[in-house]
């Protein structure tokens, strides 16, 4: 990875706006907070933006006020680092990124990413951008502190699902030992990412599951979550957070989906596998990607629309992985 480049890209410019993706998840918000405390540290001008609500659960990461979205006639920086966005229109700044800043760095871990920085640094083995992020602080020479190690440790927790997930690497397990040996507290930050819900969310994951259907022999789990449930409890879409992996976790499962109604009736499609099926290949057939066992895509509208659609794509597409899969095996 070309880090000592952008080590003379950021050693040689004074302002900067860091940056990730909407619906932000732990690792974009920790490696957002985690790069910017790095170049105020560097005595830098730096603005975190995140175009998007970032969800409450992530309020205990040190310094996560200071996250807002873009200020059109505002902001504007030499450099603008991007992390962890497989394509600029996941970053929502809804104008061309050459009208804010002089040079765009594209950091991500995304293998379908689009290429769209002047410096692109790509690593999809890396288990998440947290780790992207600690390899190029070691790079700056920056010592890492609590509030650093915090951000990185929320960022690649949250990534390999509480190091449970198939990207969980040596390479990760020894970063998070040593952000522990700094003083991060594991139980804490389990707490506050994978175990507080409130009232609402539990709610809401009564109805989600209500809706669960198994296709393909048991291969396929489904469920969807639509605005009449959450208007009905009460809960924000961010309450969903992990509903899918109740249906990954079903014995007889390889695919996951979660179809996410929205307002402007497009529908939200979350994947997740478990062995074999890369999901991230029928992700980039409607647009959208993600990793192999972790993807997710947007369709248009209505819902039973797009779940017909996707579902019929996606039975297709495990039945030629299968057959592709026996034929590599004899």
């Amino acid at each position: 990875m070309d880090f000592p480049r952008l080590a003379d890209v950021i050693f040689k410019h004074n302002s900067f706006i860091v940056t990730s993706h909407i619906a932000p998840d732990g690792d974009a918000v920790g490696s957002v907070l985690a790069l910017t405390t790095v170049l105020e540290k560097l005595g830098k001008n730096v603005v975190p933006i995140i175009n998007d609500v970032v969800p409450a659960k992530y309020n205990f990461l040190p310094h996560s006020e200071k996250l807002r979205p873009y200020i059109p006639e505002k902001d504007r920086a030499e450099v603008m680092i991007c992390l962890d966005s497989g394509d600029v229109e996941r970053l929502d700044f809804k104008k061309d990124l050459r009208s804010i800043c002089e040079l765009i760095v594209n950091l991500d871990h995304h293998k379908s990413n689009s290429l769209y920085g002047d410096i692109n640094i790509i690593d999809d083995k890396s288990s998440a951008v947290g780790e992207m992020v600690y390899y190029l602080v070691k790079t700056l020479n920056v010592p890492i502190d609590i509030d650093i190690a915090t951000c990185i440790y929320t960022a690649i927790i949250t990534d390999t699902g509480s190091i449970k997930y198939s990207n969980t690497t040596p390479s990760c397990l020894k970063i998070l030992s040593e952000m522990v040996e700094i003083g991060v507290r594991p139980d804490f930050i389990s707490r506050e990412v994978f175990e507080k819900k409130s009232y609402a969310s539990i709610l809401l994951l009564k109805e989600v599951l209500g809706t669960l259907k198994l296709s393909e022999g048991g291969k396929i789990a489904y469920m969807e979550l639509t605005r009449d449930m959450l208007k009905k409890v009460g809960a924000k879409e961010e309450d969903a957070d992990g509903f899918i992996n109740f249906a990954r976790e079903i014995e007889s499962v390889e695919v996951a989906v979660l179809f996410r109604e929205q307002d402007n009736l497009k529908v939200k499609v979350g994947l997740r596998s478990n062995v074999w099926v890369d999901v991230s290949k029928i992700a980039e057939e409607f647009g959208g990607g993600g990793h192999a066992r972790a993807a997710g895509c947007t369709l248009e509208g209505p819902l039973e629309k797009a779940k017909n659609v996707f579902l019929s794509a996606l039975k297709e597409y495990m039945q030629t992985s299968k057959r592709d899969r026996g034929e590599r095996s004899n």
